[in-house]
C-alpha cells in the first residue's frame, strides 16, 4: 500500500467530520460511534450516487475505481468497504443499534481505542541474500524449481520465539 495514501479510519473521520456523504454521520461522538448508511441495492428507489457514495469515494481512495475508466461496480464497492472495515481491530459493529432492511438502513459502528502500530523493527542486511526483519511468525524460503529467486514461501508456524526473522530472497 502506498504510505501516501490515508488509513480507512482517519479517512473515515475526516468524511464524518465534512459531513460530505448525507447519512454518514456521528451517533455519539463522545463514544466515537457512528451510522454508515447501508441501503440495499435492491430496494425500490435506491440511487447509485446517494446511496452508494461512501463505497465509491472509499474505491475512488483506494484506485479500486477510476471515473470514466473503469466500470461502476457498487456491489464489489459496497464488499471491498466492508472488508477493509471489518479487517480493523479498533472499529467494531454495534448490531443492536443497525437498522438492516429498509430505505433508512444504516449500520452503527464504534471506534475503540486504537491499536498502537509497531515501530522500530530493525532490518539486517545480508549483501546479495536479502535482508531480514524482525516478525512473530518464522518464515522459510525454500527455492523453487522454476525460479533461482526463491519465488516460493513458506510459513512455518513453529520455533515463534518473538525474535525470528523474516529473510527475503533477492
Amino acid at each position: 500500500m502506498p504510505s501516501s495514501r490515508t488509513r480507512l479510519r482517519p479517512w473515515l473521520e475526516q468524511k464524518i467530520e465534512s459531513k460530505s456523504i448525507p447519512g454518514l454521520t456521528w451517533v455519539d461522538k463522545g463514544n466515537k460511534m457512528f451510522a454508515i448508511p447501508w441501503k440495499h441495492a435492491a430496494r425500490h428507489g435506491w440511487e447509485m450516487d446517494t446511496d452508494a457514495r461512501i463505497f465509491m469515494q472509499w474505491a475512488v481512495h483506494t484506485g479500486k475505481f477510476k471515473p470514466g475508466v473503469t466500470e461502476p461496480d457498487p456491489k464489489t464497492w459496497k464488499a471491498n468497504f466492508r472488508s477493509a472495515l471489518n479487517s480493523l481491530p479498533d472499529i467494531k459493529q454495534v448490531k443492536d443499534k443497525s437498522i438492516n432492511k429498509g430505505s433508512q438502513a444504516i449500520r452503527v459502528y464504534r471506534m475503540l481505542e486504537e491499536v498502537p502500530k509497531k515501530k522500530g523493527l530493525s532490518v539486517h542486511h545480508f549483501g546479495d541474500e536479502g535482508e531480514a526483519v524482525e516478525c512473530s511468525t518464522t518464515v522459510e524460503v525454500i527455492a523453487d524449481s522454476t525460479n533461482e529467486f526463491y519465488g516460493l514461501f513458506q510459513v512455518s508456524p513453529i520455533h515463534t520465539t518473538g525474535a525470528d526473522l523474516f529473510v527475503a530472497g533477492r
